[in-house]
């Protein structure tokens, strides 16, 4: 072989070896991509911390944050930046003394707050300044969305990632899904005529709140599913299930519509139906076997002369009702303020 044929092989096979070299990169480059749990910009967060590391699940159905149930439990790990939270606006005191501040409320502000009751007899009219937020934007890999629209209000959300978390923590199962959140009075109207076709108009009413008179209106409230064997299942509440209505408390959440108090809600057994109430109420509500019903009305009886005291992990609280628009709060505890929906306000001071 002359020389010049001798150069010219080198220098094709040279050229071989680099688009070869540059393929093998290109696909492993391709493979890191597809294999990212955030190649496509998802966020699967946290809002607990402003940076969190956290194992997703690797069959992600593209990567959306919908689960296709396979159950599989490879992972991997990322850290990613997590979005801000809004911040419900809180009552700004309009006067201060030495020793309290003054807040007035307005009437609107009866429909505002995490303890409204809503039920056949109280109609939850929508706020046109209702602040809502994705779930998706926020949660945590330890549930599942069935779609990715579901809305909370911003209160609710810590808590639902905590509760998720610690039932993860205590069973590995990371098979339950929020599928209902905050529904319009549309979507419950749609629902509602869904099981009047089934079920006929009178029991439909049993099972489904009238528009207006839904939880779902005040985003405070998740329906739950879970999946198996590839399919999203009905929420019993049984099995390791259970563990929610025993811990839900913890996190500020009640299972809102017990077998034991269909007499008083009027709504039959919903167990996949929780409503955040917050703490301490979810606590008291649970140690008491209570519904929202009773609570409302036993706080009903306590004014800020002679108010309720409790006590939940270390902290004391005092809660009260008052049908006055003028509230004192005195300067030295913090303090939550919610409408009840019905006739005035629930204060709730931390000492």
């Amino acid at each position: 072989m002359g020389r010049g044929k001798t150069l010219l092989f080198a220098i094709v096979s040279i050229a071989v070896l680099i688009l070869a070299f540059r393929g093998i990169v290109g696909i492993v480059v391709h493979i890191g991509v597809v294999s990212s749990p955030f190649a496509d910009d998802s966020k699967f967060t946290s809002i607990s911390n402003n940076k969190i590391r956290m194992g997703l699940d690797a069959d992600l159905d593209d990567h959306t944050g919908l689960y296709d149930g396979s159950g599989s439990s490879n992972s991997v790990e990322t850290v990613i930046d997590v979005p801000e939270l809004p911040l419900s606006a809180a009552p700004v005191p309009e006067t201060y003394t030495s020793d309290h501040a003054v807040l007035r409320m307005a009437l609107s502000d009866i429909s505002h707050g995490n303890l409204v009751l809503i039920n056949h007899d109280h109609r939850f009219d929508i706020p046109t300044d209702q602040e809502l937020v994705r779930i998706f934007d926020y949660k945590t890999p330890s549930f599942r969305l069935d779609v990715i629209s579901h809305l909370l209000a911003p209160p609710a959300i810590i808590p639902l990632n905590d509760m998720m978390d610690a039932f993860f923590a205590e069973t590995g199962r990371d098979t339950v899904a929020v599928i209902s959140a905050f529904r319009g009075t549309s979507r419950q109207q749609f629902v509602l005529n869904e099981h009047i076709a089934i079920m006929g108009s009178s029991e439909a009413h049993r099972w489904v709140a009238r528009p207006g008179h839904s939880e779902h209106h005040a985003g405070l409230a998740v329906d739950l599913g879970f999946y198996s064997g590839g399919r999203l299942r009905t929420f019993t509440g049984t099995a390791e299930y259970a563990w929610f209505q025993d811990n839900s408390y913890n996190y500020g959440y009640i299972l809102r519509f017990p077998d034991s108090r269909v007499d008083i809600t009027g709504t039959y057994f919903e167990p996949w139906h929780y409503r955040y109430v917050g703490l301490p109420h979810s606590y008291i509500i649970y140690q008491n076997n209570w519904v929202l019903e009773e609570y409302i009305e036993f706080i009903a009886l306590h004014s800020q002369d002679e108010p309720f005291f409790a006590e939940f992990d270390g902290v004391t609280y005092e809660i009260f009702f008052t049908s006055e628009f003028e509230i004192i709060i005195p300067l030295d505890c913090e303090f939550d303020i919610s409408g009840n929906n019905i006739d005035g306000f629930i204060v709730t001071l931390t000492r």
